[in-house]
């Protein structure tokens, strides 16, 4: 057995544990908006729904940091499976608004605890040289969860209906609970990255800018307008060798098309690893730019598609960018930019839609994401890298 098997296994089992604990959150989002009405809640209560569990973590996520300071990591992240995957059977069996909104807020404390112990476990068992690799197989798994309660949610929910395939998600979710602590429990490589001196390390202003462009532009700003802005270029759909695609159908694959993106996460990584964070960061900043500059001109469907494609590659390679970045820095570091990304995903949409209220011609939208990503395209190559890195060598 080689050397680095049982790091690797770790960052396997943790990336398991991390996507069985999205299944029936993301079928939330591909079903609720189209089912609500048999569950007796308002559209308004939907929005709420959806939002709730990323709201609470602007607070929880650096509870969670906190509480891995006082606590086993491994048994909170245990608790934090068991609780989430059991909430899949509380969406399916109760219809109550309250009762659902109070399990979508404790979801929300979940992921904060899954998500910022996952990634602390993946940087305790990857060498320095191989973090952006370890990083890109853990949110290339992990994303995985994503697609299939995306895809595999919305068909059983057609086949089998809400309530079962939600208890059959919550199953799914718990028999998967032992490979996150057991992660957490394997042997560790002796770290370059002491812990007791990243996790006082103040973080980095321009990585928390970074964070908040990429959640504001990719999971906000484009994602909710998408829709808006095919239905005003295309409003009758296209027809494709024959088939007809709707306005909903087109949108629904190209948002797709993120999670899809985020399975060539590893090979991003590897990127990071050959070429440094300075230089990725900026190239995929800079490029995702221009593909949102080409979505802005693209007359017709098929340059918007190509072009949003591109983006959502560059999008993919950006988060595990920063993801490593944060990452080297420690608990702290890591808990203040998924923050600072959870902001930025809450703040998108209502941009998106102010500009839209404003009367501003649907490509301003596309205009605005490629200008925020170009200042984070400067404040990355400027920045992040070489303040990460010079940290680095006073630690060594």
């Amino acid at each position: 057995m080689s050397r680095d098997s049982s790091p690797r296994r770790a960052v396997v089992f943790v990336s398991l544990a991390t996507a069985s604990s999205l299944l029936g959150d993301q079928m939330l989002y591909a079903v609720l908006p189209s089912y609500y009405g048999e569950l007796g809640l308002q559209p308004y209560q939907v929005g709420i729904l959806l939002s709730a569990n990323r709201i609470v973590r602007l607070l929880s996520n650096h509870v969670a940091e906190r509480a891995c300071h006082l606590w086993a990591p491994g048994h909170l992240l245990a608790l934090s499976l068991i609780i989430g995957g059991s909430l899949n059977a509380v969406y399916g069996l109760f219809a109550a608004f309250p009762i659902l909104l109070g399990a979508r807020i404790l979801w929300g404390i979940c992921w904060s605890f899954i998500r910022q112990i996952g990634m602390m476990t993946v940087v305790d068992h990857a060498a320095q040289q191989h973090l952006g690799r370890y990083m890109g197989y853990y949110a290339g798994i992990s994303r995985m969860g994503s697609i299939s309660g995306n895809l595999l949610g919305a068909m059983a929910h057609d086949l089998i209906g809400f309530t079962a395939t939600l208890l059959i998600f919550a199953a799914a979710s718990l028999l998967m609970v032992p490979l996150g602590p057991a992660a957490c429990n394997m042997s560790r490589r002796e770290s370059d990255r002491p812990p007791q001196v990243h996790s006082r390390q103040r973080a980095n202003k321009a990585l928390l800018l970074c964070g908040f462009v990429s959640g504001s532009v990719g999971q906000g700003l484009l994602a909710s307008t998408l829709g808006a802005v095919i239905a005003t270029r295309q409003p009758d759909g296209i027809d494709f060798h024959g088939v007809s695609l709707g306005v909903a159908t087109l949108t629904g694959l190209l948002l797709s098309s993120r999670w899809l993106t985020d399975l060539a996460a590893p090979l991003f990584g590897m990127s990071i690893d050959r070429w440094g964070p300075r230089w990725t960061a900026t190239v995929y900043f800079v490029v995702g730019a221009l593909a949102l500059v080409l979505a802005s001109i693209s007359a017709g469907v098929a340059g918007l598609v190509l072009s949003v494609l591109l983006f959502y590659a560059c999008a993919a390679g950006i988060g595990i960018v920063l993801h490593s970045m944060a990452g080297s820095g420690g608990p702290r570091q890591i808990a203040r930019y998924v923050t600072a990304s959870d902001l930025g995903s809450a703040v998108g949409p209502n941009l998106g839609w102010l500009v839209l209220q404003a009367g501003v011609a649907v490509h301003g939208v596309f205009l605005i994401g490629a200008s925020f990503y170009v200042v984070a395209g400067v404040v990355a190559g400027s920045a992040i890298a070489s303040n990460i890195l010079s940290t680095e060598k006073e630690v060594k």
